[in-house]
């Protein structure tokens, strides 16, 4: 019998509902969160997913390796380390060099930190070096490069990079005594320079270019009007052609694209010296390679994350250097770049979001079709550079 204070008992909760309703609240909330916090905390979660593959991945390395990096040489830590800086260095210069082309100078200290950032971003996020590509150039765009200047900056630096980078084997082919593959080198660097210079010759007659440019655009750009649309490519056309690299350029970013490479192929031979099993040149060559290969190959992965990695150490192992020593290398080598890289990148990333790039001024260029072309060796009055870190 129930008294009149009794409450009668309902249904008991669904704990699974519960759980549902739970999730749901959680999902809901974090969609509308504002967009900077939503973009931040994705970015967090991106960072700690990367971090801790990471941490995985060279775990098994460090506990194979720990006696080889205890006894690391400090001298030749420092050597890598300057030959990294340099490596960075150079590429800082190329890519400044090959913005000087179109006719935008831009300081040394805001291209170094550049690509010190975008390396960061890059060797440190998912998306690999595609992110890396995305910063630095909305960075050129910040400084008042065009979109001509800027696909001539990328594909020029691509060119010139590729081409320096099988130099690189074709020399470790020629240490090594093999001359089986130097053929296949000299073509492919050959086919790089006749699709190089065919893309050059056609984009310095606009008229081929001019209906199929107006096609893609009005493609693109539906709702704008036809007028507007042929002068948009026609200017698009007029600033390509202005931009003519001589000669004296491909030369002078060969070899900062040499120097580029080549110092942090140092930079590995140092770690390989620091700990204590330095290997044949032409062994180190062929690593250094066939990692920069692997990483390529798959450039979503943040700095080649593991594939290089794997690359580096069985390279090395064939060519004689015990298994130990090779991981200890590969892990000094990853904790240089990207790692004491990343570092210096993230601190220059954040006084750049403080301090916001403005406009360069432009001298001659293809960034403004208004005025004439400046060719790599011509003199003009240095622009003021508001962007420097």
């Amino acid at each position: 019998m129930s008294t009149p204070y009794e409450v009668e008992a309902g249904p008991a909760p669904d704990p699974d509902a519960m759980g549902r309703s739970e999730r749901a609240h959680r999902v809901s909330g974090f969609v509308h969160l504002p967009p900077l916090r939503r973009r931040r905390a994705v970015i967090a979660g991106s960072l700690v997913a990367v971090v801790s593959a990471e941490l995985v991945v060279a775990a098994p390395y460090a506990r194979r390796a720990a006696d080889s990096l205890v006894h690391a040489q400090m001298t030749w830590l420092l050597v890598a380390i300057a030959s990294e800086t340099v490596s960075m260095m150079m590429f800082a210069r190329l890519q400044r060099y090959t913005l000087k082309v179109g006719g935008l100078r831009v300081g040394l200290g805001s291209a170094v930190a550049t690509v010190f950032a975008g390396n960061a971003v890059g060797a440190t996020l998912p998306g690999g070096s595609l992110l890396s590509l995305t910063y630095r150039t909305r960075r050129m765009r910040s400084w008042g490069a065009s979109v001509p200047q800027i696909g001539f900056v990328h594909a020029a630096t691509g060119v010139l990079s590729t081409i320096a980078l099988a130099l690189l084997a074709g020399t470790g082919h020629i240490l090594s005594g093999d001359s089986s593959q130097l053929l296949s080198i000299a073509i492919q660097i050959g086919a790089i320079c006749i699709l190089t210079s065919a893309a050059l010759a056609l984009v310095h007659h606009p008229v081929v270019l001019r209906r199929p440019a107006r096609a893609l655009l009005r493609l693109l750009h539906r709702s704008r009007r036809s007028a507007a649309v042929q002068t948009s490519a026609d200017r698009l056309l007029n600033e390509l052609a202005a931009i003519a690299p001589s000669a004296r350029f491909w030369i002078h970013g060969l070899g900062l694209a040499l120097f580029n490479w080549g110092g942090d192929f140092l930079c590995l031979l140092a770690v390989c010296h620091a700990v204590g099993a330095p290997p044949d040149l032409s062994t180190a060559l062929f690593a250094y390679v066939a990692g920069i290969t692997a990483a390529s190959a798959i450039p979503l992965l943040p700095a080649g994350i593991g594939v290089l990695d794997a690359a580096l150490v069985l390279t090395l192992h064939h060519g004689g250097m015990p298994v130990s020593a090779a991981a200890a290398a590969n892990l000094l080598y990853r904790m240089i770049t990207p790692g004491l890289v990343s570092m210096a990148g993230w601190a220059l990333l954040v006084q750049q979001r403080r301090r916001p790039a403005h406009p360069l001024s432009t001298q001659g260029s293809g960034a403004r079709d208004e005025t004439p072309p400046a060719s790599p060796g011509a003199t003009a009055e240095p622009a003021t550079d508001t962007c420097k870190t």
